[in-house]
Formats: structure tokens, sequence, C-alpha cells
């Protein structure tokens, strides 16, 4: 999670929440929206693919175990 913080950080609000040489906000650009938004991306699509790479995991299976029936007298 860390990470995905510091990514954030680096990717999303950086560009976002830059400022001038006064400190001033700048006005945010339609190139900064789109490297954000293809960052987002890229990154949704690395996980997707790392996903896709995963072992799978163990599967549920049905048991062995079947209980016995109860038979009324």
């Amino acid at each position: 999670m860390a990470q995905l913080d510091q990514w954030t950080e680096d990717n999303v609000f950086s560009p976002l929440l830059s400022t001038d040489e006064e400190g001033q906000p700048e006005e945010l650009s339609q190139e900064t929206l789109d490297q954000v938004k293809k960052a987002i991306r890229q990154k949704v699509l690395e996980s997707y693919h790392n996903g896709q790479a995963a072992a799978p995991g163990t599967k549920s299976q049905p048991g062995f175990f079947r209980p016995r029936r109860q038979f009324s007298k």
C-alpha cells in the first residue's frame, strides 16, 4: 500500500496540485489531465496483467465428507 500511496502522490496529486513560481496554483491544462488519466490507465493495466500472471489459487473443491442420513424410527 505504501507503494500505491507514493505512486498516487507522484503521478496524480503532484501534477494536479502544482504551483507556479509565485506559489499560486497553476490552472490545469488538458495535457496535465491527459497525463494523469494515462498514468492511471497504465497502473490499472499493470495490475490486471499481474493478476493474470499470478499462479491460480486453490479453488474450492467439494469435500469428501457427507453427513449420514437420519432415519426416523
